[in-house]
């Protein structure tokens, strides 16, 4: 009789359990899937990493020696990959696009877009990416990655100019000597 009780509180532990382990494998599955394909991305264009984030659908990577910033996109229906050269842009902002809604008494802002958009030195759109579209996801932390990477690329990018000034100056000494 004892056996046939440890077999059945086996059972249903195995069901208690098995859903969550079928989930947990499933998103390390979901994360080194983007991982891969961000990494595609890099090796065709002779790349490696400073700095990866994978995060819920989207992977974003850079390589600051190169001067490029990939990002990879798969929504349910397509995917979408970006390669931004650093090198033609003189900064970025986070983009946050709301709308206002109303409802009967209350008023509350609703975010229908998070990412990054990439200027150049006319301060004309090059480029934009984004992390989070109302349309198709459920708004997860991408707010605070637009801003962690926000700030990551801004210093690389200040980083990129005080090497430029550097050159020149160095340029101007050799001219003057």
């Amino acid at each position: 009789m004892s056996i046939g009780l440890i077999i059945i509180q086996a059972i249903i532990i195995a069901i208690v359990i098995m859903p969550f382990a079928l989930f947990l494998g499933g998103n390390k599955k979901k994360v080194a899937e983007l991982r891969k394909a961000l990494e595609a991305e890099a090796t065709q264009n002779n790349c490696k990493f400073h700095k990866v984030e994978v995060h819920g659908n989207f992977a974003i990577g850079a390589d600051t020696t190169n001067q490029k910033l990939f990002f990879y996109r798969k929504n349910k229906s397509d995917a979408c990959a970006k390669v931004v050269d650093l090198k033609s842009v003189s900064f970025c902002k986070p983009i946050k696009e709301t709308k206002r809604v109303k409802d009967k008494s209350k008023h509350y802002d609703v975010i229908e877009k998070i990412g990054l958009a990439f200027f150049n030195n006319n301060h004309n759109r090059v480029i934009s990416i984004e992390f989070f579209n109302y349309d198709e996801m459920i708004l997860n932390d991408e707010l605070v990655v637009a801003e962690e990477w926000h700030k990551f690329l801004n210093e690389v990018l200040t980083s990129k100019e005080d090497v430029k000034t550097v050159e020149k100056q160095k340029e101007l000494t050799v001219a003057v000597s």
